[in-house]
């Protein structure tokens, strides 16, 4: 077959289209085409993404994260602490609090369809870190006592709820968050000189 030189601008039309299909095709649409059971066994079709990216940029942002979540979380839960502390206790104050230098990892997040004015994200989080939270108890009679908590380990999935999505910056009204799967929490709890 000879290509007439006219008609070089229709094929080339032709694959840019073909191309543009196939960078709209989704997971359900590959599925269609091939099914399951002739794709080789290293290829995985999974509703979870992996967040390498967001792992790595939390790694270069965390001593600031560290150090703003440390001085917010002391400032927040102190008045609470004095709120239902002991009537035996004299004060309950935080003389250290860091989150540590590890950072948490996110090991995959999936987007739920539900609402259409809303979405709804679960990520998977593990962080071992290498906290020092220490709690300075003293009693009416003088007795002083610094509990710390630390290596802290948690694996856990968030939800997070984007809703209302609204017309302006930043695209959603509130942002609602919970824990979904308590999966594991390990620390280690003792008290300082004791």
């Amino acid at each position: 077959m000879q290509l007439d030189n006219r008609n070089v601008p229709v094929l080339l039309h032709l694959k840019a289209a073909t191309v543009a299909a196939f960078a709209r095709m989704t997971v359900e649409d590959s599925k269609k085409i091939l099914p399951a059971e002739f794709y080789p066994s290293w290829v995985v079709f999974s509703q979870r993404q992996k967040l390498t990216w967001l792992n790595q940029h939390l790694t270069k942002i965390w001593p600031y994260v560290n150090e703003a979540a440390s001085d917010m979380i002391k400032t927040s839960v102190e008045p609470v602490l004095e709120q239902y502390r002991p009537i035996v206790l004299a004060s309950l104050k935080f003389s250290r609090f860091t989150l540590g230098t590890v950072a948490p990892q996110f090991t995959g997040v999936s987007i739920i369809e539900d609402e259409a004015d809303s979405i709804t994200m679960e990520l998977e989080m593990q962080w071992d870190a290498n906290s020092s939270i220490i709690l300075d108890i003293k009693t009416y009679l003088g007795v002083s006592l610094p509990v710390q908590v630390k290596d802290i380990g948690f694996t856990g999935v968030f939800r997070l709820i984007f809703k209302p999505l609204v017309n302006e910056f930043p695209c959603f009204g509130a942002v609602c968050y919970s824990l979904r799967q308590k999966k594991q929490m390990d620390f280690t709890l003792k008290v300082i000189g004791g």
